[in-house]
């Protein structure tokens, strides 16, 4: 399949003054009782980027956006002064409560708002408070099954952005109950994950922004179908590793750079990732004596196939520490670990088997064929590790 590539928000084709700055952080709600489809986007007036704020319009099958409606629901100045504001939204809706719950990091806390179905402000309170949040992002899915009826996850960037954590909201749609639990680290490579969105459905799966030397890039962060888990407690224990996206996206160097990533199938029905392009970054603007900073929003069509590990061949990850998390590398042909010390590499065919079988790691790179679907490493003191799993 060769990717579709199109354009939703240009600002420079639709000048709009509060967006002639530039337009962000894509994310598509649809509000089912009135068969409206809503753009949740970040945008922004000045020529730095600093001051965002939250906006949202209708949009149609054909990705058109309808800035004759559109509305701004977080200033700049709310919910309070921040150098850095407003600057990444994501939000879904409620139809048990038939309101809108979006949560936006403003300066270097996350905040979740509630809004009615005409987008008046309802209520909010902080979300996640993290040494690190900046313009990472906040997003949350309900997991809506038994025990789990008023839960909801959420995945940010942590420590420095060096790795992912991952969250469990607890009563998510009552701002007076809602409680947060810090799961921990999710995933770990390099430093500079930062825009980040996830899915649930097909699979667990993290696409993240990453601040390269080089370019901004996205990657992916890939876990397991939610029926290869007992329940929604058990991915407190997993850890999962990256993978490159850009190969998968057919995008080339005329974007310049990318980010912002939001995977929906929604409102055409058609597997899609809503991204931004930043195609001035490379120039200094006259009237900033800066690098330029116009973001676009774009969206580019995908198949089935960004789900599928064996379509990534090689999947990386970072430990440190005495005993890991349970990794996820499903279809491996070869794993291999590189390790400063001593330690042993436990495998299980699933989560929940009682049988491990267990292999003696030396320092340096070891490989092993045909791991398992489960793998944790131990030491009996600290280690640093790289895990790279080979699928094909």
């Amino acid at each position: 399949m060769v990717p579709l590539i199109k354009p939703v928000l240009v600002p420079s084709r639709q000048p709009v003054g509060d967006l002639r700055g530039g337009v962000g952080t894509p994310y598509i709600a649809y509000d089912v009782k009135r068969n409206r489809y809503w753009l949740l986007f970040t945008g922004w007036s000045d020529p730095t980027g600093l001051k965002r704020e939250g906006f949202v319009a209708p949009i149609d099958e054909s990705l058109n956006v309808d800035l004759s409606q559109v509305r701004k629901i977080l200033p700049s100045t709310f919910p309070e002064p921040a150098e850095y504001t407003n600057n990444t939204i994501r939000g879904l809706y409620n139809e048990a409560k038939d309101e809108f719950y979006v949560v936006s990091t403003h300066g270097k806390n996350s905040y979740i708002f509630v809004f009615d179905p005409d987008w008046n402000l309802k209520g909010y309170k902080p979300l996640i408070v993290r040494d690190y949040v900046w313009d990472s992002g906040a997003p949350i899915r309900p997991t809506g099954a038994y025990g789990n009826i008023r839960d909801a996850l959420a995945v940010v960037p942590i420590e420095n952005s060096e790795a992912i954590g991952l969250f469990m909201i607890r009563n998510v749609d009552d701002l007076n109950e809602l409680k947060v639990e810090d799961w921990g680290e999710l995933g770990r490579w390099g430093r500079g994950n930062d825009v980040i969105d996830f899915t649930t459905m097909p699979r667990f799966q993290v696409f993240v922004e990453v601040d390269s030397p080089n370019k901004w890039l996205l990657q992916t962060y890939i876990g397991p179908s939610l029926d290869e888990v007992w329940s929604i407690n058990d991915l407190r224990d997993i850890a999962i590793l990256e993978a490159s996206l850009m190969p998968l996206l057919g995008i080339e160097d005329s974007f310049t750079q990318v980010g912002h990533p939001h995977y929906t199938t929604l409102p055409d029905g058609k597997p899609k990732l809503l991204l931004a392009s930043f195609r001035d970054t490379w120039s200094i603007r006259p009237d900033t004596k800066k690098e330029g900073y116009t973001h676009e929003i774009w969206a580019v069509y995908v198949d089935e196939g960004i789900f599928n590990p064996s379509n990534y061949g090689e999947l990386r990850g970072l430990f440190n520490g005495t005993e890991s998390k349970w990794y996820y590398v499903p279809s491996a042909d070869r794993l291999m670990v590189s390790v400063n010390g001593d330690a042993e590499l436990h495998m299980k065919l699933d989560l929940h088997d009682d049988v491990e079988q267990v292999i003696k790691l030396s320092r340096g790179i070891n490989t092993i064929d045909k791991p398992a679907t489960w793998v944790k490493l131990k030491a009996s003191t600290q280690v640093k590790a790289t895990i790279k799993a080979i699928v094909k």
